[in-house]
């Protein structure tokens, strides 16, 4: 095999957590667009965020695993039914856990570059770069939230031209 088992193991846990954050997106993103009628935030977060997790765990699976002829396994997604009380509370969970994925990705490329995996290691260092806009997009999202405090109908309004970095 062409890849140390540890490196398997740690990308299985990668790919796992996407999944989780996709799910905690949704439902973060449902709870916008409903509770909050936050519709142009809710549909932003929801195509250029929740929606990212999967992708990226397609392409660590194709890139990491695939390749070496290594099958992917996937592990199981909590229920999605977090409620909250604020949009800055919502946000706020958004930045942790983007920042706490982005760690993961470090604490991973350290782990398998130790095994040795180095063919593996830079791949995903690819994908770890590619994360890094999320991670400066929801430190965005929290500053410029505190700026309109509980404005949120203007916040919405604004979002798209004024501070939404990510993709089109």
């Amino acid at each position: 095999m062409n890849v140390s088992e540890n490196t398997i193991n740690i990308l299985y846990q990668l790919i796992e957590q996407c999944f989780v954050e996709n799910r905690v997106l949704d439902r973060a993103v449902s709870v916008l667009g409903v509770e909050f009628a936050m519709n142009n935030t809710a549909s932003l977060v929801h195509q250029h965020m929740a929606h990212l997790y999967p992708m990226i765990s397609d392409e660590i699976g194709e890139k990491c695993l695939e390749r070496y002829n290594i099958s992917v396994e996937y592990g199981a997604t909590p229920e999605g039914k977090e409620n909250y009380i604020s949009v800055e509370e919502m946000i706020d969970v958004l930045e942790s856990r983007a920042i706490d994925f982005q760690n993961m990705l470090i604490g991973a490329c350290k782990a398998i570059q130790e095994n040795g995996d180095i063919h593996v290691y830079a791949d995903l260092l690819d994908i770890l770069e590619d994360f890094n806009p999320i991670v400066e997009q929801v430190i965005l999202l929290k500053d410029k939230l505190k700026l309109y405090g509980n404005n949120y109908a203007s916040f919405d309004a604004h979002i798209k031209q004024h501070f939404w970095i990510l993709g089109d």
